[in-house]
């Protein structure tokens, strides 16, 4: 079987993968010459280190092909074949859990215990399953950040080392004292309910390339059943069926769930998600080192995945990160979910980054805030990952942007320390269309590709907020956004010191501040605020309703 094949995509994730691969191989080669020759193919093929997953999962093939050889295949070839497969399980205690933990897993973990279980009577297998317990337990409870949760940069490997340990818990069955600890029991668990936290609309993880098939379905099905957790249960049915059963109730009051967002620093992780439900609005944040990927699903739709990239100039220089993203603030509450990051550029400049999901009110602010001490020209520019099936189509005279999955509209990004009005190459605009009756016709103009949002300002500060609209019943209604005055002792404040915004779209408003110089006693749309950041609805009499406030 060819090395080259992606056979931890078409197995890997499946709860009995290499039996499935076992059964492949043994059909494809009915004959006992064929099975042979077959045989003798993987002992060259592995002969040396077993350095990829496909390789290990072959091995795993191997290992439950070779139970049901005794006479098929010559006495001295089966044996041949167990002495590979002890050498390979032997030889991957040498394998950096952290390096390559998939690899380590499936043969340090998962190929011993197989071998432990399979040839029990063989007094080298038998020896393997104490430092298979050991390798499994280590990997769960060292991969994972105490609540079940991978770091960013090993988040792809999620449902293959799901399918791996679910695996293992299904033979840990009928092992005396289970296959791993106690406390790895609690990650797994704990996984299984990530898992479905990082699931998208169609079943497929976060971040990953391809269609949703069967396998993943099965994987859930038996990895809940193993964790056997109520909670986990009813989070599976709203976050995997397209028709959830109503949750249930207890003497007339609802079963609380679990919150559905949530952030790990150590994994560099962040979840912003305003409910279980499949259809839910959902972003997906990784910030590894210097990088942040996004992820946003609004209802059946993927809007945007990959890298979050922008660029930052002081004085026509480029000013790059000196040193790694770290989360500085982190709140989810009925009302929004919102993580703020920070980095330090060159020239003595800092860059935070706030990403604001609003639950019920269904938007989505993304806002980088450059922070200086000394006045410099600066010129920021910022990409997002727009999905290739949607379409950004632009207007004639205003400055926001409407996203499209073919003729459906989705949702609609307004950048707001830019006029509503006027042309610009910051991003695709779109018309307003009649003022009077509030009406929004659909846009006909150029599509762009990836649009781009560009601002430069002279001084020590500058803050770029975009604001995303996820409610696609808003689109037509009356749109409308400003800059505001702020005001300090009856002085206007530049732009580098505070900034303010309002943003109309039909009946409801909200209200946006960003104190970039030390906070202070300001005034802004008549309200006295004295806090860092504030983002805030009007409520039908003008009152201010905070729904995140940093102070």
């Amino acid at each position: 079987m060819s090395h080259s094949t992606r056979l931890i995509a078409q197995y890997g994730s499946l709860p009995d993968g290499p039996d499935r691969l076992a059964q492949k191989l043994a059909g494809t080669h009915k004959s006992v010459a064929a099975l042979e020759k077959a045989a003798n193919q993987w002992l060259r093929a592995s002969a040396g280190p077993v350095q990829t997953a496909d390789q290990a999962l072959e091995a795993l093939a191997w290992a439950h092909l070779l139970p049901r050889l005794d006479e098929t295949l010559p006495q001295g070839l089966r044996d041949v074949l167990l002495d590979r497969l002890l050498l390979v399980a032997g030889d991957a205690r040498a394998i950096n859990l952290h390096q390559d933990p998939l690899l380590r897993q499936l043969l340090a973990g998962e190929l011993a215990l197989v071998l432990s279980c399979q040839f029990p009577q063989v007094r080298l297998c038998r020896h393997l399953r104490v430092p298979a317990r050991q390798a499994l337990t280590a990997g769960l409870v060292n991969l994972l950040d105490g609540e079940g949760l991978l770091h960013a940069r090993h988040l792809e490997l999620l449902r293959p080392l799901l399918a791996c340990w679910t695996r293992c818990r299904l033979l840990g069955e009928s092992i005396q004292g289970g296959c791993w600890s106690k406390t790895a029991e609690k990650q797994y668990g704990w996984l299984v309910r990530n898992a479905l936290r990082l699931t998208r609309y169609d079943g497929t993880h976060v971040f990953s390339h391809g269609p949703a098939h069967g396998s993943d379905a099965a994987l859930f099905a038996v990895a809940l059943r193993l964790c056997d957790n109520e909670d986990t249960g009813k989070i599976a049915r709203l976050a995997l069926l397209q028709k959830p059963a109503r949750p249930a109730t207890k003497r007339g009051k609802k079963f609380s769930l679990p919150v559905p967002a949530m952030h790990s620093e150590w994994a560099a992780t962040g979840v912003l998600r305003s409910s279980w439900l499949r259809n839910s609005d959902r972003l997906t944040v990784l910030y590894p080192g210097q990088s942040v990927h996004i992820e946003l699903g609004v209802g059946r739709q993927l809007l945007c995945s990959g890298p979050w990239q922008w660029e930052v100039e002081c004085d026509g220089v480029p000013a790059p990160p000196t040193s790694s993203w770290e989360a500085v603030c982190w709140v989810s509450d009925n009302d929004v979910d919102y993580l703020e990051l920070e980095i330090d550029l060159t020239g003595g400049l800092r860059m935070q980054r706030h990403i604001l999901l609003a639950r019920e009110d269904r938007f989505l602010m993304l806002a980088d805030a450059i922070l200086g001490e000394r006045p410099v020209a600066l010129h920021y520019r910022s990409q997002l990952p727009w999905c290739q099936d949607i379409s950004v189509r632009g207007a004639k005279e205003t400055q926001e942007s409407y996203l499209f999955a073919g003729k459906k509209r989705l949702a609609m990004v307004l950048p707001l320390a830019l006029s509503e009005w006027g042309l610009s190459p910051v991003l695709s605009v779109v018309s307003t269309g009649d003022a009077e009756t509030g009406t929004v016709p659909l846009p006909s103009a150029t599509h762009i590709a990836s649009p781009t949002l560009q601002q430069a300002a002279r001084g020590c500060r500058m803050f770029a907020p975009l604001w995303i609209d996820l409610d696609p019943r808003r689109i037509a209604r009356r749109l409308t956004w400003r800059q505001l005055t702020v005001g300090d002792a009856m002085h206007a404040q530049p732009a580098d010191v505070a900034v303010g915004y309002r943003v109309a779209v039909g009946k409801q408003q909200w209200l946006v501040y960003r104190s970039l110089a030390k906070p202070g006693n300001r005034t802004v749309l008549g309200h006295n605020l004295s806090t860092e950041f504030l983002v805030a609805r009007f409520k039908d009499g003008g009152e201010v309703e905070s729904l995140m406030e940093v102070e």
